[in-house]
């Protein structure tokens, strides 16, 4: 669980629980940098498929990533209820286009575990940790995982 810097192992953390599909997934709160409607896209050429494209959030230019897509779950259905979580990690700034945002909540050391092996492959990188509560069990996402690589430009 360590691969987030978000948040450290041991430590009660504070969530911001979204839906995407039927699934609930959680970032750490310290992660969220806002919460926005949806804006148009423009797209890139060459970009993954779960990019829709760059907005600009007052003079930065981030990618959108479609989070339905971006989990292997097929491109989201437009809705009403669809907002743009912004997150950053380090330097980079991503929107993650959702279905709707849930709760945001604080849980305990204890109710976040490791997330399982998957088979012969280690657990997705996408998934920093499973949380579980009364009421369901929510996928913390590794907020460092879910934007495209950086290629680095080489000088010439």
């Amino acid at each position: 669980m360590s691969r987030n810097v978000a948040y450290a192992a041991g430590e009660d953390l504070q969530i911001l629980s979204f839906e995407v599909g039927t699934q609930t997934y959680g970032v750490p709160v310290g992660a969220v940098r806002e919460i926005r409607g949806v804006t148009p896209a423009t797209p890139l050429p060459d970009a993954p498929p779960y990019v829709r494209g760059v907005i600009n959030l007052r003079g930065q230019v981030m990618p959108v990533i479609d989070l339905s897509e971006r989990l292997g779950k097929g491109v989201a259905a437009d809705s009403a209820r669809q907002v743009i979580i912004v997150v950053e990690h380090h330097d980079d700034v991503a929107g993650l286009l959702v279905d709707a945002v849930c709760d945001s909540f604080i849980v305990s050391a204890d109710a976040i575990s490791p997330p399982p092996p998957l088979g012969e492959d280690a657990a997705s990188p996408l998934v920093a940790a499973v949380i579980t509560t009364e009421a369901a069990m929510i996928v913390l996402l590794a907020v460092d995982a879910i934007p495209p690589e950086r290629k680095v430009a080489i000088a010439a």
